[in-house]
């Protein structure tokens, strides 16, 4: 009996250190970004798509789509079928910032890009680590070169679509930190940045159809069906957008993350055309199907904005859904070429211009 008593004793003092060290974990790792200053509070609350305490899409949206039986088949993240992700590296090019002239683009996986216009350095979504919070999941592919922050120039503008982990990577906002002259971002993630080292002044928070003009080149922060929250219980506490990107030289759109919506249309009506449209297509699934786009939604998307090329973006670098690594490209393609919608597909790390935009089947290379 009192074995079982000491047993149960340290067990639970076992059970107690490990609920405080995840509770420390939560409350005081970087990561996790920071609340929302007074300041910026007023701003959220002031705008017409915060209601209830949180921001909200412009359609109803159901962030669980899953049916009676769905499973998430956790299996398949920890444990992924041998045709699942990439056998081997993943052709890639070096990426050299001295070549880089303006006109150019250049993705480095998922949904960071990157491109100079009207002699501006713009940065999308940086994420050049973990698509995760802890050191377990979201690793990302191997390349024959991996992107590194190093590797790049000054930046003149970062831009954030939301404040997930696969779009906003904490060590690398702080590596840009003191490079990048200004971030902008939606309501409520400035905090997140001030954690991580960036200072007040280089920020700018916007809400949806707002713009800020740096040079000769406007950014405006556009709706986009998703969500948002790097907690546990933060969901909805930071806006969400795409972007349009309109210089004297280019026009361009970035999806951020997004579920299908009339509000593309809209995008399209107000703004467009585009020279290129830059359009999430990866990480999809039926239990998820109103905040992520199935490749054919990407591709009528791309239809809706009216945009001359079509990029899709949000695949080929992180294994975050239950498909396989190349289904989303292989789909899309498809698509596109039933609709006669120029696609465009470089390699990881290849610099290239919208009068020449390459298309290389390096997924099956």
């Amino acid at each position: 009996m009192f074995l079982l008593l000491n047993v149960l004793k340290w067990a639970l003092i076992l059970i107690i250190i490990l609920v405080t060290a995840i509770a420390a974990f939560l409350q005081f790792a970087p990561t996790f970004g920071a609340k929302p200053s007074d300041q910026s509070m007023l701003r959220m609350k002031a705008s017409k798509n915060f209601k209830d305490g949180i921001f909200k899409n412009i359609e109803e949206t159901i962030l669980d789509t899953s049916k009676p039986g769905d499973s998430m088949d956790l299996a398949n993240y920890i444990f992924p079928p041998d045709n699942k992700n990439p056998r081997k590296a993943l052709p890639s090019v070096k990426f050299k910032h001295e070549n880089l002239a303006n006109g150019d683009f250049v993705w480095f996986g998922h949904s960071t890009l990157l491109f100079r216009s009207d002699n501006i350095n713009v940065l999308i979504d940086p994420v050049f680590n973990r698509a995760s919070p802890i050191p377990i999941g979201g690793k990302s592919f191997d390349f024959d070169v991996s992107p590194t922050i190093d590797g790049l120039p000054p930046m003149d503008v970062v831009l954030i679509s939301h404040d997930h982990y696969d779009h906003l990577d904490h060590k690398s906002i702080a590596e840009l930190a003191s490079t990048t002259q200004l971030f902008l971002v939606p309501l409520g993630i400035q905090a997140h940045l001030i954690r991580w080292g960036v200072p007040i002044e280089n920020i700018i928070e916007l809400d949806w159809y707002e713009s800020h003009q740096v040079g000769n080149t406007a950014f405006t922060l556009t709706p986009s069906r998703h969500f948002s929250g790097r907690g546990l219980s933060n969901r909805f506490s930071t806006l969400w957008g795409s972007w349009v990107v309109k210089s004297s030289e280019q026009s361009v759109f970035l999806s951020g993350d997004s579920g299908y919506s009339e509000e593309f249309k809209r995008i399209g009506e107000r703004f467009g055309p585009f020279d290129i449209a830059f359009i999430e297509n990866g990480a999809y699934d039926t239990q998820w199907s109103q905040i992520h786009m199935m490749p054919e939604q990407s591709v009528q998307a791309a239809i809706d904005l009216n945009t001359r090329l079509f990029f899709p973006i949000h695949w080929g670098k992180f294994d975050l859904a239950k498909h396989q690594w190349t289904d989303p490209i292989k789909r899309a393609v498809k698509e596109a070429d039933a609709r006669r919608v120029p696609i465009v597909a470089p390699l990881v790390g290849e610099i290239f211009q919208l009068d020449a935009p390459p298309y290389t089947v390096w997924w099956e290379l």
